[in-house]
């Protein structure tokens, strides 16, 4: 294979080029170990499929391709087949670019033996299992099985028999990545022979997920020769590389300044085994909040695990992301000032992208017992709880119209001009949106816009800041970490992603950003 060098076309961005939406894939073979008789064929599928589609494919063997400069002229990394069973096919330097390319919504598919890269350095051998999702360990001699399609829906397996018979080598993990990747495929574990130890009971074998800012796609078939003449394996690999694509062709996160807190459904969720949710982690490191967790103390319901949200995989309304289903939960962030300075002279935006549920009113909700505070069902507040209960907050009244407001604990007064309410337009139940707020920066009073779907404001108000206001904890769920929760003025709906910026985002930067949350989930007007 000739070395990587990607041509002088992509040194610039062309009218055309941005027109066809050009997939630009490095199809890449470097290896050190097992060598696939099919390692041919694997590269001339790849190759296939780019001249069908109209995709630029830059096929090398030469590790030396990961590098920033390269990488950035990419939009899918492909690892074709290609094992690292003896030793280290990367340097510190390549691993670091592969990871950075992730970081910054890049896509990468890796086949069959890509799952088998052993030797790299700890930090990055453990990252790049994360990426692919597991670690190959073995498997029984080639023959055929039936691997059963979990997912008729997705762009790969759209295409497929409920049932899929076979021939190919059938490996076993270090551990089922069911739980942290969406499953396509999954082996029948009753078709084949093969010792017990081989076998894993619950056995995915093809599967897709969102990981550290990016796309991957993995599938543990392409052994054979023969499997890369099977009509029905080519579109599974090309649909894998529309998925992997859209990202990165589409979907380029906001790299804008004073981001302080980025929650996606898709990455950084623990969950047991019943999917509720343990922690959500920031993906921003350096913020000061980063695990929110359910509180645990709710005196309102007995059940211990009451209060835990749940983690809700693969919704196609939103392009198959995933989304935290809050009914009565929250997730509280221990960090006791990781907001104040947000009320207190900064300003804030913050965006969420959510559907509510049908909401109980407050009379419903007293005929069962409970006490929820008429209009208020929030889904997200770091109200100080006690004194005047200052803090930001977006809410929802019981008939689901949205608003938003903040208050600086001059006065209790529930929506008097220190705690100014304000009210947007009516959201349908069971539909997702984006919903974002404004707070302008300065110490005297300054603007508060709320938003929903669209750039321009919703509805807006005045608020007048106190520099002496002292917030509490982030509540996720809810509107404050309080003892008589989970339940009251809590949100009945699903979120999946929440960012807070430290600042007031411009005009352009709300356009960008309300622009890319749309993309990226889906969504229209």
């Amino acid at each position: 294979m000739n070395k990587f060098v990607l041509p002088a076309l992509f040194i610039f961005t062309t009218n055309i080029l941005c027109a066809q939406a050009t997939i630009r894939i490095l199809n890449f073979q470097g290896d050190s170990g097992y060598q696939h008789d099919s390692k041919d064929e694997a590269i001339e599928l790849v190759e296939s499929l780019g001249r069908k589609n109209g995709w630029e494919v830059f096929t090398t063997s030469d590790a030396t391709a990961l590098n920033e400069s390269q990488l950035s002229k990419i939009d899918v990394v492909i690892f074709n087949n290609n094992c690292g069973t003896e030793s280290a096919v990367f340097s510190t330097s390549q691993g670091q670019a592969l990871q950075n390319f992730i970081r910054k919504g890049g896509g990468f598919m890796g086949i069959h033996c890509a799952g088998a890269i052993w030797h790299e350095e700890k930090e990055f051998q453990a990252w790049y299992e994360q990426l692919i999702g597991t670690r190959l360990v073995g498997h029984p001699e080639v023959q055929n099985a039936t691997l059963i399609v979990e997912n008729l829906d997705h762009n790969s397996t759209s295409h497929l028999p409920k049932q899929w018979q076979v021939k190919d080598e059938w490996h076993y993990f270090s551990s089922n990545p069911r739980g942290r990747v969406n499953v396509l495929l999954s082996l029948d574990e009753n078709s084949y022979k093969a010792d017990s130890s081989l076998k894993m009971g619950d056995h995915p074998f093809t599967w897709y997920h969102y990981f550290d800012g990016g796309r991957s796609f993995f599938t543990s078939l392409g052994h054979t020769v023969e499997i890369y003449q099977n009509a029905d394996y080519q579109r599974l690999i090309e649909g894998g590389i529309l998925w992997t694509a859209a990202m990165s062709t589409d979907e380029k996160e906001p790299a804008l300044d004073g981001l302080i807190l980025d929650l996606d459904a898709d990455l950084n969720v623990v969950t047991n085994e019943k999917e509720e949710v343990l922690k959500w982690t920031n993906r921003v490191v350096n913020g000061q909040a980063q695990d929110f967790t359910p509180n645990g103390y709710g005196i309102r319901i007995a059940d211990p695990g009451s209060g835990r949200p749940t983690l809700k995989r693969d919704i196609q309304e939103i392009k198959g992301h995933n989304a935290i289903v809050f009914e009565e939960d929250e997730l509280i962030n221990g960090k006791e000032d990781a907001f104040d300075y947000l009320l207190t002279g900064s300003g804030y935006t913050w965006f969420t992208v959510l559907k509510p549920y049908k909401t109980q009113s407050s009379e419903e909700q007293t005929a069962f017992g409970l006490h929820r505070l008429k209009d208020v069902n929030s889904f997200l507040g770091n109200l100080r709880n006690g004194g005047n209960y200052e803090g930001l907050w977006g809410s929802l009244n019981d008939d689901l119209t949205v608003w938003c407001g903040s208050r600086n604990g001059i006065t209790f007064g529930r929506f008097d001009q220190n705690n100014p309410k304000i009210t947007g337009i009516q959201l349908q139940s069971d539909k997702y949106y984006v919903i974002g707020a404004r707070m302008g920066s300065g110490t005297g009073e300054v603007d508060i816009e709320l938003f929903v779907n669209k750039v321009e404001p919703a509805a807006s108000g005045r608020y007048p800041v106190n520099v002496h206001a002292n917030p509490s904890k982030l509540a996720i769920g809810t509107e404050r970490d309080a003892t008589n929760h989970p339940g009251s003025e809590s949100f009945d709906g699903e979120i999946a992603r929440l960012l807070i910026y430290e600042r007031p985002l411009d005009d352009s930067e709300m356009a960008h950003v309300l622009g890319y949350l749309k993309s990226r989930y889906g969504l229209t007007d």
